[in-house]
């Protein structure tokens, strides 16, 4: 690996593909770091031209669907690439986000034992567990991952958890690997592991740059809510309740005076959705999946209402997104949301994940009062994600002293930071 010198730091930003939310994080921390002058380089599968195959990585989910059927990965030891080993060692850090097909377990282990700086950005637990993405209710994760109850025992042993679990203690024994993660909720679930020091264990936030300066004027005789839902098939996304949710609401607002409840529905067209969605009697506008960011702005800066019922969730771009043009977010409890809601005192959790709760916690954000302080919220968001604090509190927190490393903003009382050990 490189001395630090005059030059600036180099910074090598890995996911699978700039696609999806942890892609779209992490391309957004690699623009923020080359902003500020850090020699930052996303990499993703396109970028090296191959992939982790399918005999060391498979790219099915070996869940048994039944506590949860986020996806379970599984990964076998023992594959690495020297030549990108080689590519990777020449950077200062080397900070991996959602990078499963893109770079082997084996791979970053001879990373870490070369010394090179090593930055795991959680977006979900997978890279302190033996596969499972969540946990959901599942407690082995601090005891090994032993008996798993997420894995379907036809595809692979019981034996395959804890050895993965092991291989990424291993890993992270290293005093040169270090994680990031959005939210307190995955940072600390992290460290509840016992796989990782709290002093090596650190928050930061993604970083956001909007695309508009302010939200668009709001219809006074309108209330719109965004739903982002591509399909009722992940359970952890919970979709369905957010669609029984918004019927019992609108069983409520029937001969209700007031403004009209309109709902912007973004995401594929799945059927079972649409049917859903139209049996709830509301106004609802099918935008379909999005993949100009430009458009999806526009949405969020007509509406008032954000609505993500998971299960479970880290920090999600959506919550950001919206909230810099002071949509209000209804989420659930007990997760990164919650913490976002708490953490900007702006938005509602419902009490508990069933229809009547958050028709209730929808209800309650119906009228204008109850979203008051929509402007302060709204520039704590923008400020808190602001890609010039992020990108100087990444580089000071996993490499203090840098040379070149961009002058670290006050700190805001949103984030947190740590020091390297």
């Amino acid at each position: 690996m490189t001395e630090f010198g005059i030059r600036p730091p180099r910074v090598a930003v890995l996911s699978s593909a700039p696609h999806g939310g942890a892609g779209i994080a992490a391309r957004r921390l690699a623009d923020a770091l080359a902003a500020e002058g850090v020699a930052a380089d996303f990499i993703d599968i396109a970028g090296i031209g191959e992939s982790v195959p399918e005999d060391a990585r498979p790219s099915r989910s070996f869940s048994n669907r039944t506590i949860s059927d986020a996806h379970f990965t599984v990964e076998y030891p023992g594959f690495c690439r020297g030549w990108l080993v080689e590519m990777l060692a020449d950077y200062d850090i080397v900070n991996v986000h959602w990078a499963l097909g893109l770079i082997a377990l084996e791979e970053l282990a001879a990373l870490a034992r070369r010394g090179v700086r090593l930055v795991f950005t959680l977006h979900d637990f997978h890279y302190v567990t033996g596969g499972c993405h969540y946990p959901a209710t599942c407690t082995h994760l601090g005891l090994g991952c032993h008996a798993c109850p997420q894995l379907d025992r036809g595809l692979a042993p019981l034996t395959v958890p804890p050895r993965a679990r092991r291989f990424k203690a291993a890993l992270f024994a290293h005093p040169n690997v270090a994680l990031t993660a959005p939210s307190h909720f995955v940072r600390d679930g992290a460290v509840a592991s016992r796989i990782v020091p709290a002093d090596r264990a650190h928050v930061i936030r993604n970083a956001y740059r909007p695309l508009k300066a302010s939200a668009a004027p709001r219809d006074p005789g309108l209330v719109r809510l965004v739903l982002i839902a591509d399909s009722l098939s992940e359970r952890r996304k919970n979709m369905r309740l957010a669609l029984e949710s918004l019927a019992v609401l609108a069983a409520r607002l029937k001969g209700r005076e007031g403004p009209r409840l309109v709902v912007d529905l973004v995401g594929a067209g799945d059927p079972e959705t649409a049917t859903l969605m139209a049996r709830t009697g509301l106004e609802a506008v099918a935008h379909g999946r999005i993949a100009n960011h430009a458009v999806l702005t526009d949405i969020y800066r007509r509406a008032d209402l954000l609505l993500t019922p998971s299960l479970e969730d880290n920090w999600p771009n959506i919550l950001v997104e919206a909230g810099v043009y002071g949509v209000y977010p209804i989420v659930g409890p007990g997760h990164g949301c919650e913490e976002f809601v708490r953490a900007f005192g702006f938005g509602s959790v419902a009490a508990a994940y069933d229809a009547a709760s958050f028709a209730d916690a929808l209800d309650g954000a119906m009228p204008p009062a109850a979203r008051r302080m929509r402007g302060e919220a709204a520039a704590a968001i923008r400020e808190a994600h602001a890609p010039a604090r992020i990108a100087a509190q990444f580089m000071r927190t996993v490499a203090p002293g840098l040379a070149g490393a961009p002058a670290a903003p006050a700190v805001s009382l949103l984030s947190a930071s740590g020091s390297w050990t």
